[in-house]
């Protein structure tokens, strides 16, 4: 009694359809040249009405490695169908495969052999083998009952020459990877990506206020668009920490749990924190992580951006002090030059002839208003996270294996390599 579950690749495709004398179906996403042969070789036993061939004419099908890289299987097939007026019909997005030959069905997992090889183990299924009646739903299903097409599910679409080559034209701009190479970077992706970490706008002792040159005396206009004068609102001292609630690893405040001071230092810590416990220095501005350890990274950058709005709520009212102190600390110091010489766009703004000081009080406010707000407003502290797939040009640079190996271990490491690498050679032996 034969197995249900069996294990199909090319070289079992290739043997079932050699023994097809009476109805051949076969649907798949892709073919590789074996197969295209061993369809073309049936086509001049098999009645040609009983012959119903449906692929996925898209160049991602050769992308992902359901077909050969250059398409040259569905080539063959098109052409050779075309010589003996039959049809090639497309189905997009086709992923299962299906193959009738006479009273043998098959319905079976295609491989992608970009993620992995084909398999040619016999205890590992990938397929399902029927020799009984073919069920009258499936044979309608694939135009092999009575009704014939009027019933067809699937590849209604006649493939002609244009379609094959345009997805030959599309390969040309955009090649299929070789395949070893594309797993090779799916399991070093499954292990490691690269990751952007930066927390920006965070340090007060960076913000500054913009005064026009003409406040300082100077009058020649392409001279003052030149001189930029900035003033700092906070000095390098000022410790510029707030109290905040105690936020707990769900990334909420905690009212049961005491307050915590909290400013830019704190902030520099626990970026160092996260970054030393989660973060593998790669060189070149680059950083790495372990796809396993991102939910846990989520987890404490979401806890850590709480807390800085928490802090930057709490600032508020800081910066709304400092600024009331700067128009203070700036109009002592220069209300004795803006009265003896004051700007020239003020000379419509004041009724006496000789400004007060009630008016340069006034006018220097008006003047550096826009900016103040500006300043309460867009203090606003950001972190930034990034993710980037790791390259098969950086998986083999010799940097970078060395600091794989640095990091894991060369045994850990040498693991890892040959056990995808070995893939090709596993196919490589079991060539026909």
């Amino acid at each position: 009694m034969s197995k249900a579950f069996v294990s199909v690749n090319d070289a079992v495709l290739v043997d079932v359809i050699g023994r097809a004398e009476k109805r051949l179906v076969f649907i798949a996403p892709g073919l590789r040249p074996t197969v295209a042969s061993a369809l073309v070789r049936a086509m001049a036993v098999v009645p040609h009405p009983a012959i119903h061939l449906v692929l996925d004419v898209d160049a991602e099908v050769s992308r992902l490695g359901y077909g050969d890289k250059d398409f040259k299987g569905m080539e063959m097939l098109q052409a050779e169908a075309a010589r003996h007026s039959l049809t090639v019909n497309h189905h997009p997005g086709i992923r299962i495969g299906l193959l009738i030959a006479d009273e043998t069905t098959l319905i079976y997992s295609p491989t992608a052999e970009s993620i992995e090889t084909e398999n040619r183990q016999p205890d590992k299924p990938n397929a399902i083998l029927l020799e009984t009646e073919l069920p009258q739903s499936l044979a309608d299903a694939c135009a092999l009952g009575e009704d014939g097409h009027a019933t067809l599910e699937v590849g209604k679409d006649v493939i002609d020459a244009q379609a094959v080559a345009a997805v030959k034209r599309d390969l040309a701009a955009r090649p299929a990877k070789d395949f070893n190479i594309a797993r090779a970077e799916r399991v070093f992706s499954s292990m490691l990506q690269y990751v952007e970490f930066e927390i920006e706008n965070y340090k007060l002792t960076t913000r500054t206020l913009r005064l026009d040159a003409e406040l300082f005396g100077v009058k020649d206009e392409a001279v003052s668009q030149r001189l930029a004068s900035r003033y700092h609102l906070f000095s390098k001292n000022d410790s510029l920490t707030v109290e905040i609630p105690f936020v707990g690893e769900d990334a909420q405040p905690d009212t049961n749990r005491p307050k915590e001071t909290f400013g830019p230092l704190s902030v520099d810590k626990e970026r160092n924190r996260i970054k030393k416990r989660f973060i593998i220095e790669a060189g070149k501005n680059r950083a790495l992580i372990l796809r396993r350890d991102v939910a846990a990274f989520e987890k404490e950058i979401e806890r850590l951006r709480k807390r800085m709005e928490l802090y930057k709520n709490g600032v508020q009212s800081q910066i709304e002090k400092r600024t009331g102190e700067i128009v203070a600390e700036l109009l002592a110091a220069l209300t004795e030059s803006l009265k003896t010489n004051p700007p020239p766009h003020w000379a419509s703004r004041h009724i006496d002839p000789k400004i007060t000081d009630a008016d340069v009080k006034r006018l220097f406010q008006e003047d550096i208003q826009q900016e103040l707000e500006s300043v309460r407003t867009d203090f606003d502290p950001k972190i930034r996270i990034d993710y980037k797939e790791i390259t098969y040009a950086t998986f083999v640079d010799k940097d970078f294996r060395a600091l794989i190996e640095k990091r894991f271990g060369k045994e850990e490491i040498a693991r890892i390599l040959e056990e995808h690498d070995a893939a090709p050679e596993r196919r490589k032996e079991g060539a026909e």
